[in-house]
């Protein structure tokens, strides 16, 4: 069922940015020095990890009543990210198919679900989630966060389910319209094998 709501784009002029053609730089020379500064003594950090926290700051409750930050989910590799709504038969049916993936990639992935219709049916999505057998870490939040609107935007795409997958230095893949269920597994693995190389 088509749902309401678009993503936000983006616009730029398009044109180049350019300096006034009378501006042209300046070569000074460098201060002289005495003495050449010493050679480093040990190398520098490694400043890169492909480990990291979730990159959206949010607080807020799951449909359990928890308190959940972007802490909860753990430094993780690679977020997915599923927007759902309790009355959408593709997103009921798929729900199932979590509960093993999350048991495969729960280590180097974040699970976290944006519910659409939160605020008209907790009860519901309880029941949905507990009967599919999908655990806890699966964490499911309200669709409607403050803190969470620009993340929802991206998902908001017209359709439910959709899911985007962010790798831990914030790049994110474009939006997976439509249920996939185990073919979640065959994306998240690519991605991790990508990330690992």
């Amino acid at each position: 069922m088509p749902l309401s709501g678009c993503t936000d784009q983006s616009q730029t002029s398009g044109l180049p940015d350019e300096s006034p053609p009378d501006e042209q730089p300046v070569d000074t020379p460098p201060p002289e020095t005495t003495t050449p500064p010493p050679p480093p003594t040990e190398e520098p950090p490694d400043t890169y990890s492909s480990w990291g926290i979730f990159p959206y700051a949010f607080t807020g409750e799951d449909i359990y009543g928890n308190t959940v930050t972007e802490t909860t989910l753990g430094e993780k590799q690679l977020f997915f990210i599923h927007l759902w709504a309790t009355w959408c038969p593709p997103c009921v049916v798929e729900m199932p198919e979590f509960a093993a993936i999350i048991e495969e990639f729960g280590d180097s992935v974040g699970f976290i679900a944006l519910l659409d219709d939160y605020d008209d049916n907790l009860e519901g999505a309880r029941k949905i989630a507990d009967n599919a057998g999908v655990p806890q870490s699966f964490i499911m939040v309200d669709a409607n966060l403050s803190e969470l609107r620009d993340l929802s935007a991206l998902l908001h795409t017209g359709y439910v389910p959709t899911t985007i997958l962010i790798k831990a230095n914030g790049t994110a893949s474009e939006p997976l319209v439509g249920a996939y269920g185990d073919g979640y597994a065959t994306i998240i693995e690519s991605i991790l094998n990508d990330i690992n190389q």
